[in-house]
């Protein structure tokens, strides 16, 4: 393994994947979904393959003593929003389910989600063992400290740049919904603030 390869592997990183909510109930708080999926090639050329968070669920995850991975908003730590009290790997990905906390921002992401302005998780984690492929790094084992409710999929590699992915129908349904929210939503002024730049961006 190069030297290239062993720093990434050692680097923290984020991880996102679009539209894995399962359900939502605003009245109690509890978001169900997956913050990863296994076997999808990334854009950073990995692969994350079933089995590779066992070992830090056993740790840290929620039926551990530590308890120590957490449910962030937008990768910031400032902003818990719990922890999750299911968190497990099936066939699919990394599944989890989460009480959200009553704080302002807490109860902002709940109505966003209802809304379905955001609808994408991500990851953060450090590779603990990886095995090259033909074309892709294979990630076998990560040490994962969070999942988070994301706006866009977020990748401290690939930073959301603009729209050039995004076709005309979808564009058009996102604009839709988070005018429908900025108009009828009770959101705090930070929220309202990022949603008009989302707007923006999409304008």
């Amino acid at each position: 393994m190069d030297e290239q390869t062993t720093k990434s592997m050692n680097a923290y990183q984020y991880k996102g994947i679009p539209a894995q909510v399962k359900d939502i109930d605003t009245k109690n708080g509890i978001v169900t979904g997956y913050f990863s999926q296994f076997g999808e090639v990334d854009s950073d050329g990995d692969m994350i393959v079933k089995g590779a968070f066992s070992k830090s669920i056993m740790e840290n995850g929620p039926e551990s003593q530590k308890q120590r991975i957490v449910h962030l908003y937008q990768h910031d730590v400032s902003k818990p929003l719990g922890k999750p009290y299911m968190l497990k790997e099936d066939d699919y990905g990394l599944y989890f389910e989460s009480k959200i906390v009553g704080t302002s921002y807490g109860e902002d992401v709940l109505k966003l989600y209802e809304a379905g302005v955001i609808n994408e998780h991500s990851i953060g984690f450090v590779t603990v063992k990886g095995q090259p492929k033909d074309g892709y790094m294979e990630i076998q084992e990560v040490k994962l400290f969070e999942g988070s409710t994301v706006t866009f999929g977020a990748n401290e590699n690939t930073p959301f740049t603009g729209f050039k992915n995004m076709d005309k129908e979808t564009a058009t349904d996102q604009v839709r919904k988070l005018t429908k929210a900025v108009r009828n939503g009770t959101f705090t002024d930070e929220t309202f603030h990022l949603l008009e730049i989302q707007l923006k961006q999409l304008e």
